[in-house]
């Protein structure tokens, strides 16, 4: 029967300084380890479910903006990239409008006046005018400074902003009027965009701030945690 020796097994000469390493480096693993399952289990979660907004319809996929060539209302050079970096509301009226316009501009100032009072980041709301003819930068400024400073807008001659027009379905026509003058008619809704410039929903109007909040906010989120909203077959 053989002699066991101490200090002839594996590792018996070992100082502490490797000792100690041996130790640190099994922890270093099982906390890496450890890590990487937390991550897994994380991603595995389920989400928490956000209710689809009530006056909006959701696009299954984001489209981008058509490219335009604008002036907004201090008569600078406007195109759709301008829009990056934030969500948007986009709407197309014109200052003569008498009563949808001025109303969807005043729920628009409400509504994102909740939004900073609550701390939240309000989108950009932007105008796109359908009467240039009326409608020079000048004006536009004048008007949306009724409702919010930061308000942003736009108009083209010609057909400028057809693109905007078509790519969004948007129709307008002119109406004539007794004593010379005319009305646009035009489609009274709202259109998100994400922060590339994207349609990714479309509010049908914007007549109550707290349903225009709710649904905003319903939307952002969703789209964060890139919800599916494909139509269920």
């Amino acid at each position: 029967m053989g002699n066991f020796e101490i200090g002839s097994g594996p590792g018996a000469n070992d100082t502490p300084c490797v000792i100690i390493r041996h130790v640190l480096g099994g922890m270093l693993r099982i906390l890496v380890i450890g890590l990487l399952v937390l991550v897994a289990i994380f991603f595995a979660l389920p989400r928490p479910s956000v209710a689809p907004p009530a006056n909006a319809t959701e696009l299954p996929e984001a489209r981008r903006l058509p490219d335009v060539l604008l002036l907004d209302q201090y008569g600078e050079r406007f195109v759709t990239s301008e829009l990056e970096g934030g969500y948007t509301l986009l709407f197309f009226g014109f200052t003569n409008c008498p009563d949808v316009c001025p109303l969807t501009m005043q729920v628009l100032a409400f509504a994102t006046d909740r939004m900073r009072e609550a701390g939240a980041t309000p989108p950009k709301v932007v105008l796109a005018s359908v009467d240039p003819a009326r409608d020079s930068p000048e004006r536009l400024r004048e008007y949306l400074e009724n409702f919010d400073a930061e308000f942003i807008g736009v108009v083209g001659q010609d057909d400028a902003l057809d693109p905007w027009l078509s790519g969004l379905g948007i129709t307008v026509m002119r109406q004539e009027l007794d004593g010379g003058s005319y009305n646009m008619v035009h489609n009274p809704q709202v259109f998100v965009l994400n922060s590339n410039a994207e349609l990714i929903a479309i509010m049908s109007s914007a007549d109550d701030p707290a349903v225009v909040v709710v649904d905003f906010e319903r939307i952002r989120t969703r789209h964060a945690n890139g919800v599916d909203v494909s139509p269920r077959r």
